[in-house]
């Protein structure tokens, strides 16, 4: 793997890398036997960027909106990727659960490193969950954004924590078995306390 990250202004950081993954004798099933799948080749893209909204609004008007009000970013992580087996009994054929892009975005609050809400969303392309590619192990592409918070309530130390998976209750699945599909959850939510010692 070999990337480059930066933070050029005060408000936009991002990082890029190309990576390959190269498995030799990988374990799988073909045909319903857990054998050698072969040999298999994984490369791609990874990028992100934060853009901070109010930064940028501060910076070109030459105001302090951040301070009084926090900030407000922009996120994109995007990944994309081509794997393939090269030899062996499923050559030609993508690897289990290998979605050709995954996309991640939405907008993160911030507000004087005291709290953060972010409302998040996740983009999977369609893949298979057999590395033979068989039809009936075919994954639908999904969306699915999650709402999550995390208040500090003493010094840096303890901090409440809540979300909301699945925040639009999206009906899709992400894992197949032999015996049918593993639905995902619904709509679930969180709460919780985090301490740091």
């Amino acid at each position: 793997e070999v990337g480059l990250r930066g933070n050029p202004q005060p408000w936009l950081t991002w990082d890029t890398s190309l990576f390959w993954l190269d498995f030799d004798n990988q374990i799988g099933t073909v045909a319903g036997v857990v054998q050698n799948v072969g040999h298999s080749i994984h490369k791609g893209w990874e990028g992100a960027l934060e853009l901070n909204l109010v930064g940028l609004y501060d910076q070109l008007n030459k105001t302090d909106a951040a301070d009084r009000w926090g900030s407000l970013s922009l996120y994109v992580n995007a990944m994309l990727l081509d794997a393939e087996f090269k030899g062996g009994a499923n050559n030609g054929k993508a690897p289990q659960y290998a979605a050709e892009y995954i996309l991640r975005t939405g907008l993160n609050y911030r507000w004087r490193d005291r709290a953060k809400v972010s409302l998040l969303g996740t983009f999977v392309d369609d893949h298979f969950a057999d590395d033979g590619n068989s039809a009936d192990f075919q994954v639908p592409a999904y969306m699915t954004w999650d709402l999550t918070a995390e208040f500090k309530v003493y010094k840096d130390s303890v901090s409440v924590v809540a979300g909301v998976n699945n925040l639009f209750n999206e009906d899709y699945y992400s894992r197949i078995r032999s015996d049918g599909i593993d639905p995902a959850y619904g709509r679930n939510y969180y709460v919780g306390v985090s301490v740091k010692f």
